[in-house]
């Protein structure tokens, strides 16, 4: 079932990277607006995605002690995750200039696109909520501690971060989903529509920009760059099996232990490609990277579930 379960999604993903890609070269999305794109998507419909996970849930699935347990894993994980991304891309010997991407790229994953619909599919509502919950945390940490990674190796890095540049639409609404969480803070039905209708042009979008940053270069420079694939083995399968048995000894609940395993599991983040653009990073990395992990991800999720399963 998990196979099939994530066949389907990858298809679905290179479908949509597959029509950004053509968009761009019969020149329905050129460079500058990929940028603006960029933009859109990090200042206005995520934010709207991560305020919908909060306000469409329940009354029914609030239970503040499981929860807080899942929310303290997640803050754990998406400490340790950027710190071990550090640790390896400076043993990996990655080019310094692109050494913060690599860092990024290495603690996040693609919750967004593949989580929520492989949660559903493989364990039902409750780890859907549950893989909510671990968003947020996710998204506290990329919109502080991604936003650092993204610095390192870099020129910028010397002059140091500003806090005031931290503070995006991103971690703000962020926060503001925790406290409207805890609080039990319901907003009108028609506000709720149209906040998650903004959020779910997110994931389809994202994935178009990511064809399109593919298109930008020449098709056989997505693969000749031979530091990822090094890297992408390490992510999708070393990484997993140092963490499996540290989750094994912390976690003690057997379902949420398979959900954050899942969710580590997952490629690469297409936030990625939105960052290295916001940041001006090396966004065809991160595009070719998404694209080799997906595509690893076929064979890597099944095996390290049967490995740790």
């Amino acid at each position: 079932m998990e196979v099939e379960v994530i066949l389907h999604q990858m298809l679905q993903l290179f479908i949509i990277m597959f029509l950004g890609y053509i968009l761009y070269k019969v020149k329905l999305i050129d460079r500058d607006m990929i940028k603006k794109l960029t933009k859109l998507l990090l200042h206005v419909t995520l934010p709207a995605m991560i305020l919908a996970s909060v306000l469409e849930q329940e009354d029914s699935q609030r239970d503040i002690g499981a929860v807080a347990e899942v929310f303290a894993v997640g803050a754990a994980v998406y400490i340790l995750l950027p710190l071990a991304g550090i640790l390896v891309v400076k043993l990996m010997r990655l080019p310094k200039k692109d050494q913060g991407l690599y860092a990024f790229m290495l603690a996040y994953s693609n919750i967004g696109f593949m989580g929520f619909p492989l949660m559903d599919a493989l364990y039902g509502k409750t780890a859907v909520f549950y893989a909510a919950i671990i968003n947020i945390a996710f998204n506290i940490s990329v919109f502080t501690l991604g936003v650092i990674l993204m610095q390192i190796g870099r020129r910028e890095d010397r002059k140091g971060l500003e806090m005031k540049k931290l503070l995006t639409p991103g971690v703000s609404i962020s926060l503001l989903s925790v406290v409207f969480y805890l609080l039990n803070l319901r907003l009108p039905e028609d506000i709720v529509s149209v906040v998650s209708s903004v959020g779910n042009v997110t994931t389809p979008l994202a994935m178009i920009l990511i064809g399109a940053t593919l298109a930008t270069m020449d098709f056989r420079s997505i693969f000749n760059d031979w530091h990822v694939y090094p890297f992408a083995a390490v992510r999708q399968m070393l990484l997993p099996l140092i963490f499996w048995p540290v989750l094994h000894f912390f976690i003690r609940d057997t379902f949420i232990l398979s959900v954050v395993y899942i969710l580590l599991l997952l490629p690469i983040a297409n936030t990625s490609v939105l960052f290295a653009t916001e940041y001006d990073g090396n966004e065809q990395l991160a595009a070719k990277s998404v694209f080799i992990t997906t595509a690893l991800a076929i064979v890597t999720v099944p095996l390290m579930l049967m490995i740790c399963g």
